[in-house]
């Protein structure tokens, strides 16, 4: 069988001086190096530290009805792992009270850099760094998760920062603190070509440790330097504009962006003499430029590459929670080496930047997420759409000049280390997201036993080729040379032609992710990935909604649904089945009744109606479901009787209305 080509995730294979925000870095090597809270497995022989202090943190009480509990401290871990998932390395890294890794880098020679936060006087350090002590607090801050006197807590990041570097061996090469008396949480790290340790963070110490030159605090926002033995604080400042992300360039000069009274800027700074290059507020160079910077890489020239998007807000939660990102216009721009204007603009509706990445060509890479529409680009997308309303993770290429070269939306997942370096060869056979086959629509994600179809080329014969049970009850998994696998089951198959194909999903599968795989005679389409969620749709009848009323007749607006009566919906996409029946059998008459797992609620113009059975429609092929359902007695006033919205709700999903027609 011959499969490709394919878009190929590769890794740079050239140091990425771009700071990570993420627990999780890919080395030169492919060993994926991760940190965070609570080690995950076990410590390995050769571990730094092989045991985790048990001491308690904070107090919660669920319910007035139990007594209270005591809460332990986590601490952090860090683990390298091998391509094949092999755990090569893995350590506790903490005190006597609370830690947590928060980011994490690694360096052309294979070593890991480790910045995170710790309440601990006794967290582990090294000789000679440049502070090894805590400045406090050292108390935990602690809030309830709940708006009631009860229910869980949780600790929030603060004290002092820490950066620890790691040898490829896991020998701990370094580990200081950072900060003063203040909350100091790191968000960001990088490390150059030297060896230098970059990190930006928050803090709110009005002692916190800056250089001459820098900023005094408070301000809220730290960035540092620390020389490659951490020995030396060579560059720290303390400034009021947020720092979404930076990057540094080949002479440790850094450029920092993120948001400020005045909107998104860029700031270069020289870390060695601590003096402010140049700052440039981007509404300047233009009023649209609203947001945050959200994302930025420095070519070999000095001109920056920078991804504006709407700045991050508070959470909604009326109890402690992360910012929320919100999607908006964004703006894909190089600058000038001065900062002073915009070379090239690329524009994105309703998206997201999270970064920013160059390969060794100097093409530019940019990841967001969304559900806009792709820019106009040269070659056509590997992926026109996201496979989820809730957005999907996008690409977009430019090339040296700063021209758009590519942009797609991503069928596999990608780590923000990784690079698509083709995305401009269009594959021999191609398809998009699976689409409802009763809504038409591509929903949250794709439900067990929904029926779909799927739109590409050269996936199937010229010319239709229908699916028929077999003698046993079965559609076919195979149709005339084409074959639909769903994490790896093959799909029952209705129709496929070359243009199209109509299937089920299997069931019974349960990961939060559905790769699907297309596959005609000797050739296979490059896999995607979709969410997996309940997705309801009600299949129609020229235009009508699939419905019969109760006397068994069509609904028609010519043959109308009294009033409080009961109607049977014909529907797809509702989920799991109560009790398993094979995939593609056609759905015996009953008994036995196949129900659906959890039956979805049915509205009238807004008015809930009453489901009395929802299952599996006997005598048609699994995965369409029967909704049979009471109608309200009285319907809003002002409602279109010839065309009433029906609407299916599962669990925070909501199908697209179906008609039905209404009698007085």
């Amino acid at each position: 069988m011959t499969v490709g080509p394919f878009p190929v995730y590769l890794f740079l294979a050239m140091p990425v001086l771009a700071a990570t925000a993420g627990k999780t870095a890919v080395d030169a090597q492919g060993n994926t190096w991760r940190t965070g809270q609570d080690l995950p497995v076990a410590f390995t022989a050769n571990a730094f530290q092989k045991t985790e202090s048990v001491s308690f943190c904070a107090e919660q009480q669920l319910s007035p009805f139990v007594s209270p509990t005591s809460v332990n401290c986590s601490h952090a871990f860090v683990m390298k792992q091998d391509a094949k998932g092999n755990v090569l390395y893995a350590t506790y890294l903490g005190g006597s009270s609370e830690d947590g890794g928060i980011a994490i880098t690694t360096d052309a020679q294979g070593n890991a850099y480790v910045t995170g936060f710790t309440y601990s006087t006794d967290f582990p350090v090294t000789a000679g760094v440049v502070q090894p002590r805590n400045a406090g607090p050292f108390a935990p801050t602690v809030v309830r998760v709940s708006i009631t006197p009860f229910g869980p807590v949780a600790i929030l990041p603060g004290g002092d920062t820490f950066v620890a570097k790691f040898a490829p061996d896991g020998t701990l090469l370094y580990s200081t603190l950072l900060g003063g008396s203040g909350e100091d949480v790191p968000a960001l790290i990088a490390v150059d070509s030297s060896g230098s340790a970059y990190v930006a963070g928050t803090t709110t110490s009005t002692d916190f440790p800056v250089t001459s030159g820098g900023h005094q605090p408070p301000g809220g926002t730290f960035f540092v330097r620390l020389n490659s033995q951490a020995t030396v604080l060579t560059y720290s400042t303390d400034s009021a504009p947020s720092i979404q992300s930076f990057d540094i360039d080949a002479a440790g000069d850094a450029f920092l962006t993120g948001s400020s009274s005045a909107g998104p800027y860029v700031t270069k700074v020289n870390t060695s003499s601590g003096s402010v290059l140049y700052s440039t507020f981007l509404s300047t160079l233009n009023a649209k430029l609203a947001g945050a910077g959200a994302a930025i890489a420095v070519n070999g020239s000095g001109e920056a590459w920078v991804g504006v998007s709407p700045a991050p807000t508070p959470s909604p939660l009326l109890v402690p929670a992360p910012p929320v990102y919100p999607l908006g216009p964004s703006f894909l721009l190089e600058l000038s080496s001065s900062g002073g204007s915009i070379l090239a603009e690329t524009d994105i509706g309703n998206s997201q930047f999270d970064s920013i990445v160059q390969d060794g060509a100097g093409n530019v890479y940019a990841f967001g997420h969304g559900t806009g529409a792709l820019p106009a680009a040269p070659s056509t997308p590997l992926l026109a759409a996201p496979c989820s309303s809730a957005g999907g993770a996008f690409a977009l290429e430019a090339d040296t000049t700063g021209a758009l070269i590519a942009a797609t939306y991503l069928r596999q997942s990608a780590g923000s280390t990784a690079v698509p370096l083709e995305l401009t060869s269009a594959p021999a056979m191609n398809f998009g997201c699976l689409h409802n086959l009763a809504s038409g629509v591509v929903g949250p994600g794709i439900a067990s036993g929904e029926i779909f179809a799927i739109f590409g080329f050269n996936l199937g014969p010229s010319q239709a080729v229908a699916g028929a049970p077999s003698a046993t009850g079965l559609y076919p998994t195979s149709l005339a040379g084409v074959q639909v696998t769903i994490n790896g089951t093959a799909a029952p198959l209705l129709m496929v032609q070359a243009g199209e194909i109509h299937g089920v999903v299997p069931f019974g599968y349960s990961p939060e992710t559905a790769t699907v795989a297309v596959q005609y005679q000797n050739q296979a389409a490059p896999p995607l990935d979709a969410p997996t969620s309940n997705n309801p749709g009600i299949f129609t009848i020229n235009g009508q909604g699939a419905i019969l009323n109760q006397d068994g007749t069509v609904n028609t607006p010519s043959n109308p649904a009294r009033p409080g009566s009961i109607v049977s919906i014909y529907a797809t996409g509702t989920g799991p089945l109560a009790s398993p029946i094979p995939d593609g059998q056609v759905t015996p008459i009953p008994p036995p009744y196949i129900l659906v797992d959890s039956p979805p609620n049915v509205t009238f113009a807004g008015v809930l109606g009453n489901v009395l059975w929802a299952g599996s429609a006997p005598g048609l092929i699994a995965g369409v479901t029967q909704i049979n359902v009471q109608m309200p007695a009285k319907l809003p006033a002002g409602t279109n009787l010839a065309a009433v919205p029906v609407v299916l709700v599962s669990p925070g999903v909501f199908s697209p209305p179906a008609a039905i027609s209404v009698g007085q």
